[in-house]
C-alpha cells in the first residue's frame, strides 16, 4: 500500500499493512520504488516523521488521526489487524 500524507495528499511511502503495529518506527516505511532511499529515518518514531512534500506529520495534527493513516486505498487503522483478500480467490453466488 501507498503511505498518503493527510494534509498535502503526496504520496510518501511503500508499507505492508500486517506491519502496522504500534509503536510505530520510520522502518516499517519504505522507498515508494526501488533504489531510492527510504522515507523516513528507520531507526526514528514514526512521531518524528514528516511528510518530505509539507514538512508536516503524515496523519495530521487532530488527537482523532492518530489511530489510522491515509493510503492510496483510504483511511486504515493503525494497531488493528488488517483484512487481506486472497488474490485470485473467489466465492459463488448461492452458497455453490
Amino acid at each position: 500500500m501507498i503511505l498518503r500524507c493527510r494534509l498535502c495528499h503526496a504520496a510518501i511511502a511503500a508499507f505492508d499493512p500486517a506491519d502496522l503495529t504500534p509503536p510505530l518506527t520510520g522502518a516499517v516505511f519504505g522507498p515508494l520504488e526501488p533504489g531510492f532511499p527510504p522515507p523516513f529515518d528507520p531507526e526514528a518514531s514514526f512521531d518524528d516523521a514528516r511528510c518530505p512534500f509539507c514538512r508536516h506529520h503524515p496523519q495530521g495534527y487532530a488527537p482523532d488521526s492518530r489511530d489510522s493513516l491515509e493510503s492510496d486505498r483510504g483511511p486504515l487503522p493503525v494497531g488493528q489487524p488488517a483484512i487481506r483478500r486472497e488474490a485470485g480467490k473467489r466465492t459463488r453466488k448461492g452458497g455453490k
